[in-house]
């Protein structure tokens, strides 16, 4: 094999394949993002009807059909194969297949570039400079992310548990993510404080819960990038779960987990 063609090793641990086989779970359990944060991203902007939006690592088209429902078409971006194909069908949403850092859409082409739980599998640089050539000028940038907030108890109890079951699956891919989270650039756009190619860079905070039963629990788990999808560390995580939930549970036999959303926005 040539040393310029990828091992199997890997394409198991590159972030276009994490999600392979997860489509379903994730098109199934993700939780929506709230309300008040899409309308934030919205504010100030064209009526619906009249922007085209691109949603960039959309996975399963959560995020994109959040924004169809208000009347925007969508371009949804997404590298992986069975995450399209889990997508629920919607009027206002094509799904093509492309990555953050070659964007199959002409310069200038839409007026809000969004990302919903992606942004940290790019390229940084590179990312953000095809967000600005294909947004209009003016145009508006979101990335955002919905975390589990571990100041409540049982969410945390709950993270602990998806992040245990992960850690020998995630050793390898551990080492790109290091590229982007330990990087300086990384830091100082998480905290607000800087984003090269944009101007008027803001962040905000929003809060949201999802209840989930036991089969919604174990869903959500596996569709996380890194968690085993069989084995021994599997069946542990899936008796933790089992035990949270039968503690936890309330009397519509869910679980609630308590989330915090991260909102960053830019003009182009």
């Amino acid at each position: 094999m040539s040393s310029s063609q990828p091992s199997a090793a890997d394409l198991e641990t590159s972030p276009l394949n994490f999600f392979s086989r997860r489509g379903e779970d994730y098109e199934n359990y993700r939780p929506i993002h709230p309300t008040s944060a899409i309308n934030a991203i919205l504010s100030g902007l064209n009526p619906a009807s009249q922007l085209v939006a691109a949603d960039i690592g959309a996975g399963t088209g959560i995020g994109s059909r959040l924004l169809a429902d208000r009347g925007i078409l969508v371009w949804a971006i997404e590298p992986n194969a069975d995450m399209r194909a889990a997508a629920t069908p919607h009027a206002k949403v094509n799904f093509l297949a492309g990555t953050a850092e070659q964007i199959p859409l002409e310069t200038a082409s839409v007026d809000l570039v969004v990302s919903f739980q992606a942004f940290h599998w790019f390229n940084f640089t590179k990312s953000l400079q095809e967000f600005h050539r294909i947004l209009k000028p003016g145009g508006r940038l979101a990335l955002i992310w919905s975390i589990w907030d571990g100041n409540d108890a049982v969410t945390k109890q709950y993270s602990r548990a998806i992040s245990e079951a992960s850690q020998k699956s995630e050793r390898q891919a551990r080492k790109q993510a290091k590229l982007l989270l330990q990087t300086v650039r990384y830091q100082l756009f998480w905290r607000g404080l800087w984003l090269p190619y944009f101007k008027n860079f803001q962040r905000q905070w929003f809060a949201f819960d999802q209840y989930l039963d036991l089969p919604g629990l174990i869903g959500l788990a596996c569709s996380q990038g890194h968690v085993p999808q069989e084995g021994a560390a599997l069946d542990k995580l899936v008796a933790e779960l089992s035990d949270l939930h039968r503690r936890y549970r309330n009397e519509d036999d869910c679980v609630r987990l308590v989330y915090r959303t991260r909102l960053y926005q830019a003009v182009s």
